[in-house]
């Protein structure tokens, strides 16, 4: 169980305020305020949850201290590579009821069915769990399976043949038929300036009517 004193080196580690540390665990500001200044003793679903939010940063409590855990790389590759990383988004999330950051996606069509499916049913769990998306598509894009106020519009130029997932502290690169190869990345460093080039398109984009 980590003690008062790792718990604020942590936040320090990864640059968190108590209300971050809060948001990102599920908790209250006020809890973790009194948590950290000694007037309230944690429960263990509480504890689960900091221990949880640090882990999913990359933070590692260990005797006596905190550590930054090293770049972690998985690469999920077959047909079902899609559905995978968005069973990583959702348990990823569930919990911090965060957002999901989508660039140059092309919908899937109802023809690929077993995806096309699954992709709805994954729409429905994170709404229910007050995930939500924002996606860039191209200007002429047509399809739009998710509710149109997740999507905006930006120039062809600004697309690559791969789709960017960022979410948390991760990074996916996604490559769909023939190639079904997914790189998830999960470093906070890299998600952040990710999510800082996105907002600048996302800022310029135009919504979808």
């Amino acid at each position: 169980m980590p003690t008062i004193e790792q718990i604020r080196a942590a936040r320090a580690l990864v640059g968190w305020s108590q209300g971050e540390l809060a948001q990102q665990a599920g908790l209250s500001q006020t809890g973790i305020a009194r948590i950290e200044n000694g007037t309230n003793q944690p429960n263990a679903s509480t504890i689960e949850k900091i221990t949880k939010a640090f882990d999913n940063a990359g933070i590692l409590f260990i005797s006596g201290g905190v550590q930054r855990v090293q770049d972690k790389l998985i690469v999920f590759e077959g047909e079902d590579c899609l559905r995978r990383l968005q069973d990583d988004i959702f348990h990823t999330l569930q919990n911090t009821k965060g957002e999901v950051l989508l660039l140059g996606i092309a919908e899937i069509s109802e023809n690929e069915k077993e995806n096309y499916d699954y992709t709805l049913m994954h729409i429905e769990r994170m709404k229910k769990a007050g995930i939500s998306e924002r996606i860039l598509v191209r200007e002429d894009e047509k399809t739009f399976i998710a509710p149109k106020s997740w999507y905006r519009k930006v120039p062809e130029k600004y697309f690559s043949p791969y789709t960017v997932f960022i979410y948390g502290t991760r990074i996916a690169l996604a490559l769909r038929k023939p190639h079904n190869k997914v790189l998830l990345l999960d470093n906070v460093f890299f998600a952040e300036g990710m999510k800082t080039f996105f907002n600048m398109l996302w800022d310029n984009g135009k919504p979808v009517p």
